[in-house]
């Protein structure tokens, strides 16, 4: 009985220390080149859950709202190579709304889609999206590498603070999606 509780207590205190870890880990970006960007996170959830959340409308527009107050009137989603998708989120005045819209190029389910991605209303080039998704030992290793036609459009898009908003969606998609502690 006594080794029972002591392992008990152990399984408890793993559990206790990986939550930490994955909330510890944050969005984040890091620059690899003047027109590349990797942003990364470990999602607590597997990667055949987490890949349907980046790729059904239902579960989508539950989780994929950036910051509070936003919701996802617009999700249709490119399911074939070749398809486009198109994603509008809207404030809850309706005040604002913004979006962006692509082309699937290349989709090895779940474990890899590449996109491209232009904002709705913007002229110019679009990037080039490249997400991966690859099992980790607390989870799910999100990572998406960016590509911009070049370093202003870079720095541009980086300085709206996207990460926070990326973070908030995730924080989302683990509590209300995945139901991860």
């Amino acid at each position: 009985m006594e080794g029972m509780k002591s392992a008990m207590g152990q399984i408890d205190a793993v559990l206790a220390d990986l939550t930490s870890f994955a909330a510890s880990r944050a969005t984040e970006a890091q620059i690899l080149s003047d027109t590349q960007v990797r942003i990364s996170r470990v999602i607590r959830g597997s990667v055949k859950d987490v890949w349907r959340a980046h790729h059904e409308k239902k579960l989508m527009q539950q989780w994929l709202l950036g910051p509070d107050g936003w919701t996802m009137p617009v999700c249709d989603v490119a399911t074939k190579v070749g398809e486009r998708y198109r994603y509008e989120w809207e404030n809850a005045d309706k005040s604002q709304r913004f979006g962006f819209e692509g082309e699937l190029l290349e989709s090895q389910a779940p474990y890899r889609a590449v996109t491209t991605e232009s904002m709705i209303g913007m002229e110019g080039p679009s990037v080039r999206n490249e997400l991966t998704l690859s099992e980790h030992k607390f989870g799910t290793l999100m990572s998406l590498i960016i590509t911009y036609p070049n370093k202003e459009m870079r720095d541009m898009i980086l300085g709206t603070g996207m990460t926070v908003g990326m973070e908030t969606s995730y924080v989302r998609l683990e509590k209300v999606v995945l139901k991860a502690a």
